[in-house]
């Protein structure tokens, strides 16, 4: 951005002296004393020189003088290079007010680059519009308000690129932003989440050590009460000391196979009663002999 601000040097009213003494304006050497000042980079000091004719000459200024307005721009000049922004405005918008196209010109231009400084883009692009179009209106061109013109579409354009950039910038980063915000909200789920399943699993285990000694008793029981039917089991399938084995085999006899043996044991009765008769019988005829 071309930010060189325009200078007007102060009209000068001439009075003829004495005829053979060339007469010095006083007047006129500081306001040159301020604009040499202005030039050297020493913005305070020409200030100095440009108020102080403000305040030494007031009679060479009238009402409606056309020596005032370039002097009011160059003290906006200088206020302006000093970063008094507020206070350079005030008296670029006194020039933008005069009736002379040139001081219009370069004050609405010098009031653009004022507003730029200020960071008040919008007014900046009216301002360096105003430029062109003054000079536009002028009746007479110089080689001076061609190039002002031409800086003043440059600025123009710079800045209206440059609020593009930015209005491009800002929204990406509210994308950026509101993409973050996001992120953060899965996130902060997902933790609420993680935290939910945590304090679930915490709770199962709590459930699960709290159930485990029962499940250890009932098992416990279960496996005594299986010993207990494993040995009554066990005791069944062994045989008792007490009790004897039962003789394997055996059928029911038939009536007839009953009275062969009924017949048998009459037999075997009578048999052995007619042993025991013999035999006693014996026995008495020997003592019968022994007598």
């Amino acid at each position: 951005m071309k930010s060189d601000s325009y200078k007007i040097s102060l009209c000068l009213s001439l009075f003829l002296g004495l005829l053979s003494i060339g007469w010095i304006d006083p007047m006129a050497d500081k306001v040159r004393e301020g604009n040499l000042l202005y030039n050297n980079g020493k913005y305070d000091e020409a200030l100095d020189k440009y108020v102080d004719v403000q305040i030494n000459f007031p009679n060479s200024f009238s009402k409606k003088g056309t020596c005032l307005p370039y002097l009011d721009f160059n003290i906006a000049d200088a206020q302006y290079k000093r970063g008094k922004y507020d206070e350079a405005a005030q008296l670029f918008w006194k020039g933008i007010k005069t009736e002379d196209t040139e001081i219009r010109a370069k004050s609405s231009f010098n009031m653009g680059n004022t507003m730029y400084r200020q960071g008040k883009m919008k007014e900046a692009l009216e301002y360096y519009k105003k430029a062109v179009d003054f000079i536009d209106e002028a009746q007479s061109r110089s080689e001076e308000l061609d190039t002002l013109k031409s800086d003043a579409k440059y600025n123009y354009e710079y800045i209206e690129k440059k609020m593009k950039e930015e209005e491009q910038k800002q929204q990406s980063q509210n994308q950026k932003e509101h993409q973050q915000e996001e992120d953060k909200d899965k996130k902060d789920e997902k933790s609420d989440e993680n935290k939910s399943e945590d304090k679930d699993k915490e709770k199962s285990q709590e459930n699960k050590q709290q159930s485990k000694p029962e499940n250890i008793q009932e098992k416990s029981e279960n496996k005594k009460d299986g010993n207990q039917s494993q040995s009554k089991k066990d005791k069944q399938n062994q045989p008792s000391e007490q009790q004897q084995p039962q003789p394997q085999g055996l059928k029911q006899m038939s009536k007839e196979e009953a009275e062969r043996l009924l017949e048998a044991l009459n037999q075997s009765e009578k048999e052995a009663r007619a042993t025991i008769k013999d035999t006693q019988h014996l026995q008495h005829k020997s003592v019968e002999k022994d007598w």
